[in-house]
């Protein structure tokens, strides 16, 4: 979920950030759009932009229903999942950060109220 805390709630990132989330998997038109939380017509409107970036591949059809996964071949894609990378061990280290912070405030607080207790 890096590039949608990053980049924001687009479309295109919605899509990209599931699929990097899910990369290996494959998943029909209709069930990127669900997990992605946008409309079909929405995901239609941008996928040929994904197609033509072959950020996307078609993984095997079964019956009328064609399966798509991450093109983890794509020079701009692994580029994407290092990024995406880098920036979940960022966002997780300024969490515990955050956390660690908060702690230390929490034990001053109790030995504060020990010491006047």
């Amino acid at each position: 979920m890096a590039l949608i805390h990053i980049f924001g709630e687009t479309p295109v990132v919605k899509i990209m950030d599931f699929l990097i989330d899910h990369r290996g998997y494959e998943y029909s038109k209709t069930e990127i759009a669900e997990n992605s939380n946008i409309e079909w017509i929405t995901l239609n409107r941008y996928w040929t932009l994904l197609e033509e970036w072959e950020f996307v591949k078609v993984s095997r059809e079964i019956g009328n229903e064609t399966r798509y996964k991450l093109n983890e071949e794509n020079t701009i894609v692994r580029k994407l999942l290092e990024f995406d990378h880098e920036a979940a061990m960022y966002m997780s280290e300024k969490i515990a950060e955050k956390e660690m912070a908060g702690e230390k405030v929490h034990r001053v607080e109790v030995e504060t109220i020990e010491i006047h207790g």
